[in-house]
C-alpha cells in the first residue's frame, strides 16, 4: 500500500469519526491533564444548552452542580491512574437553569510510553430515565411491591427496587449481594417450597405465582407474594429471572375477614333481635327475613314469597317509603325512616326501617333492610312532649299567679283568683269556696271520687276549695294545684286577720284619720308576708323547676331525638329557663335584695336600669344632696312607691318620659314624679283599680308623716309631689 493510499484512507476514518462524533445524540467530550476542554461534539449544546465553542478551552466541571464535582474529579482521578475506563453519575446545571442528571464513560487515552495523554467522556442525558425509576420506586412503595432481577442461579441481584427493603426488613445492599439472605425472613414451611418445588417450576422455564409468610414482624402475621418469569434466551435455555414481590397482608386479612364475616353474617341474620330482610330491585319483592321481622310485623316468612315490600307499609306512608328507597337506588348510600305498618288490627304499629344498599362488583344488586318496632318509644316521645308542654303552660300559670297575688289585698280578690286559676287550668267548671268545720263536711259526704276538697284558710270555720272534676288529674296537675293552694294558703288567714283587724280599728277610729303607727304597721306585716311569699318562691318552687330543667337537659344530652322532636325540646328547655327566670324577678319585686345596704339612690337606679329594659318610655332622675341614710320603714316605702308609679306609667299612662326628682331639703325629702302620659280626672278614680294604687300611696306616705299631692287632667300627664320628714319618729308604737 502506497502512502498515498494509507493516507487516503486515514482521511476517510477521520471523517467517518468526525461524522459519528457530531451526530451522536450523546455527548464526546476530551480533555487534557488539567481537566481543560481540548474537544466537545455539537450535541453538547442539545444536552447543556452550551455551544461546543463556549465550552471549549474552560474547565470541564463548570457546567457540573457544584456538590458533584468533586465526586467528578476522584472519578476521573481513578481513571488516569488506574489507565482503565470507569463509569460516573452526576447532575449537569444546564444553560436555562434547569438541573439534569448525565451518565458518563471516562477513558483514558495513552500515548506510547503508556502515560495518559487525554481522557476522553462520553456524557449521556438520563434525566427522563432517573424520574421514571424515582416515579416506579414511588409507585412500588405506594402499592406496598418490590421489582427485581437476578441470574437464573439466584446469586445476585442485577435489579432491586428500593421498595423491597420494606417489604423484605433487610437492607438494599445485602440483599443485592445475597438473594438468599431473604429466605431467613420466610415462614420454615414455606421457604422449603419455594426452595425445591418453586425453584424447580423455574429451572424449567415455568413462571410462578406463590403466597408464602414472613416472619420478621414479631407477634403479627403478614402475606407475601411472589410472582417470577424466567426469561429465556434464544436457545431456550433459563438467562435471568424477573419478579415482582407483593406485600399481600391486607388482602390475606381480608379474605380471613370475609369468611368470618360470612359466618357472623348468616348468624347475626338469622338470630338478630331486629327484623332483618332483603328485597330484590325489580318489583321490590322480598327475598329474605328472619325470624324477628315475623315477630315485628307478624308476616309469616313463608308467604313472603312474590310478596311487594310496599304492601306492608301504611298506605298514607307509601310516598316517603318509595322516595326514601330511590334515595338508596340513586346514591348507593343507607338511609333511616320512620313509617307505620299496614296491619293495624292491633293499633298503630310504628317501625324504624334502616335500608342498606348490596353492592356486588360496586353495582347494586339488592336491598337489605334492619326493622325495629318503636311504637312504645313514638308514643313516650308524644306524651314526653305533651307533658313538658302541659309542665311549661302549668308553670307559667304558677309564674303568672304569685305575681298577681303580690298585689291582692283583700281575701275575696284572693278567692276569685284562684277560682278563676282553677277553672281555667283544670278545665273544670264546679268550683266555689265553702266554709264549714271538718265534722260537717264528712257528715255531708261532698268529697268523693269526683270531688277534690282541699283546706286553704280559717274564718270562724275552716275555709274550702272545692272542685268538681269530670275526669282524673294527673299528677302534673295534682302538683300543680298543691303548689297554687300553697301559695293562696300563706295568705289567706294572714289576709283575713288583717282584715277583722281592719275593720275593728275602722269602727274604733270611724269618722277619724287612720293613725300613722296603725299604717305603718299594716306596711309592716304586707312587707314580712311578701318577704315570706319570696322566700317559698324560691325555696320551692325555683328549685323544683330547675331540677325539672336539670332533668330535661340530662336526657336530651343522654339520648338522640328526631330533629323535630329534639327542636320542641330544646323550645321547653328554652321556656323552663324563662320561668325561672320570671320567677327570679317576682322573689326580687317581692323583697329587693340588698335594699337598706344600698340605701334608697342606689337601689331606685337599679330598678330604673332593670325597668328600662321592658318600658317603652324614658326615664330620667335626679338626686340632690342625699347624704343622711334614711331609715329602713323609708327607704322601703319610697321605693314602694316608685314601684306602683312604675307600674301605672307602664300600664295606663302611655308616656313617652317619666321623670323623678330625690331631693334632701335640710329638715325632710321632697321626691317629684312626673310623666307626659294621657293623665287621668283624679275625680273619677273613685272605686277603680287606678284609685287603689293611689290610695296604697296616700297610706305609705302617710305612715311615714308625710303629705303628697297629685295632679292629673286628660291630656297633661300624671304629677305627684310627697314630702315627709328625714327622721320618721315611732310615736304611739310600744
Amino acid at each position: 500500500m502506497t502512502g498515498k493510499q494509507a493516507g487516503t484512507i486515514a482521511g476517510g476514518r477521520e471523517e467517518m469519526f468526525r461524522i459519528i462524533a457530531e451526530h451522536t445524540s450523546d455527548t464526546i467530550v476530551v480533555v487534557d491533564s488539567e481537566a481543560i476542554v481540548r474537544y466537545v461534539s455539537p450535541s453538547i449544546y442539545t444536552q447543556s444548552g452550551y455551544t461546543a465553542e463556549e465550552y471549549e478551552g474552560t474547565d470541564a466541571f463548570t457546567i457540573i452542580v457544584p456538590e458533584d464535582r468533586e465526586l467528578v474529579r476522584l472519578s476521573l482521578a481513578q481513571a488516569v491512574q488506574a489507565r482503565t475506563p470507569i463509569d460516573v453519575g452526576y447532575r449537569v446545571q444546564h444553560a436555562d437553569g434547569r438541573i439534569l442528571e448525565a451518565e458518563t464513560k471516562v477513558m483514558p487515552v495513552l500515548l506510547a510510553d503508556g502515560t495518559v495523554n487525554y481522557v476522553v467522556a462520553v456524557v449521556r442525558d438520563v434525566t427522563a430515565r432517573k424520574q421514571a425509576e424515582r416515579l416506579l420506586e414511588k409507585i412500588l412503595d405506594n402499592v406496598n411491591a418490590a421489582v427485581w432481577s437476578t441470574d437464573k442461579d439466584f446469586s445476585r441481584f442485577m435489579f432491586f427496587s428500593e421498595s423491597g427493603e420494606k417489604i423484605t426488613g433487610l437492607p438494599r445492599e445485602e440483599v443485592i449481594q445475597n438473594p438468599m439472605r431473604m429466605h431467613d425472613h420466610i415462614h420454615p414451611d414455606d421457604n422449603e417450597l419455594l426452595v425445591n418445588e418453586v425453584k424447580g417450576k423455574l429451572g424449567r422455564g415455568i413462571p410462578v405465582r406463590q403466597e408464602f409468610r414472613w416472619t420478621h414482624h414479631p407477634g403479627e402475621q403478614r402475606w407475601g407474594q411472589s410472582i417470577v418469569h424466567p426469561h429465556l434466551n434464544n436457545d431456550g435455555e433459563v438467562e435471568r429471572l424477573d419478579g415482582i414481590m407483593l406485600d399481600i397482608t391486607d388482602k390475606k386479612r381480608a379474605e380471613l375477614a370475609l369468611e368470618e364475616s360470612e359466618q357472623r353474617y348468616k348468624s347475626l341474620f338469622e338470630y338478630n333481635l331486629d327484623g332483618v330482610f332483603s328485597i330484590v330491585l325489580d318489583g321490590l319483592y322480598f327475598a329474605h327475613a328472619n325470624a324477628a321481622f315475623e315477630r315485628i310485623t307478624g308476616i309469616r316468612r313463608e308467604t313472603l314469597e312474590n310478596q311487594c315490600f310496599i304492601g306492608m307499609i301504611f298506605d298514607e306512608d307509601h310516598g316517603m317509603v318509595y322516595e326514601t328507597l330511590f334515595e338508596v337506588l340513586r346514591e348507593g348510600a343507607p338511609r333511616d325512616i320512620e313509617c307505620r305498618l299496614a296491619d293495624m288490627s292491633k293499633g298503630e304499629r310504628i317501625v324504624s326501617i334502616t335500608f342498606v344498599p348490596i353492592l356486588l362488583s360496586g353495582k347494586l344488586n339488592g336491598i337489605h333492610g334492619i326493622i325495629k318496632d318503636i311504637t312504645k318509644r313514638k308514643q313516650e316521645e308524644r306524651e314526653l312532649t305533651r307533658s313538658e308542654e302541659r309542665s311549661n303552660f302549668l308553670q307559667s300559670s304558677l309564674n303568672q299567679l304569685s305575681s298577681d297575688l303580690a298585689g291582692v289585698m283583700k281575701v275575696a280578690e284572693l278567692e276569685a283568683r284562684l277560682i278563676d286559676e282553677v277553672r281555667i287550668v283544670l278545665k273544670v267548671q264546679e268550683v266555689r269556696i265553702e266554709e264549714a268545720s271538718d265534722i260537717a263536711l264528712l257528715e255531708q259526704g261532698s268529697a268523693d271520687e269526683h270531688t277534690i276538697q282541699i283546706r286553704i284558710g280559717e274564718k270562724p270555720q275552716p275555709v274550702w276549695l272545692s272542685i268538681g272534676l269530670n275526669r282524673p288529674l294527673p299528677e302534673l296537675e295534682k302538683k300543680w294545684l298543691q303548689t297554687a293552694v300553697r301559695y293562696v294558703t300563706i295568705l289567706y288567714d294572714n289576709l283575713y286577720r288583717t282584715e277583722d283587724l281592719m275593720k275593728r280599728m275602722e269602727e274604733t277610729v270611724a269618722g277619724s284619720e287612720t293613725p300613722k303607727w296603725m299604717l305603718r304597721l299594716l306596711f309592716k306585716l304586707s312587707e314580712k308576708e311578701r318577704a315570706s311569699l319570696s322566700s317559698d318562691l324560691h325555696d320551692s318552687v325555683l328549685q323544683d323547676l330547675i331540677i325539672w330543667y336539670r332533668k330535661l337537659e340530662s336526657l336530651r344530652s343522654s339520648n338522640v331525638f328526631e330533629a323535630e322532636l329534639g327542636a320542641q325540646l330544646s323550645g321547653i328547655e328554652e321556656g323552663l329557663l324563662d320561668a325561672i327566670h320570671q320567677i327570679r324577678i317576682t322573689c326580687n319585686e317581692l323583697r329587693p335584695p340588698f335594699l337598706v345596704k344600698m340605701g334608697l339612690v342606689e337601689s331606685l337606679k337599679s330598678l330604673f336600669n332593670y325597668s328600662r329594659m321592658f318600658a317603652n318610655y324614658e326615664i330620667e332622675f335626679h338626686a340632690e344632696n342625699m347624704n343622711d341614710p334614711l331609715n329602713e320603714d323609708q327607704i322601703l316605702g319610697v321605693y314602694r312607691i316608685v314601684q306602683e308609679l312604675l307600674n301605672n306609667a307602664t300600664k295606663h299612662a302611655k308616656s313617652s318620659k317619666v321623670t323623678m326628682s330625690l331631693i334632701d331639703t335640710g329638715k325632710q325629702i321632697a321626691f317629684n314624679y312626673s310623666d307626659d302620659g294621657v293623665g287621668v280626672h283624679l275625680s273619677r278614680l273613685e272605686g277603680s283599680f287606678q284609685h287603689m294604687g293611689i290610695a296604697g300611696i296616700e297610706k305609705r306616705v302617710l305612715s311615714m308623716e308625710g303629705k303628697v299631692d297629685f295632679q292629673s287632667a286628660p291630656g297633661k300627664g300624671f304629677h305627684a309631689a310627697l314630702r315627709f320628714p328625714k327622721h320618721t319618729t315611732e310615736r304611739g308604737e310600744s
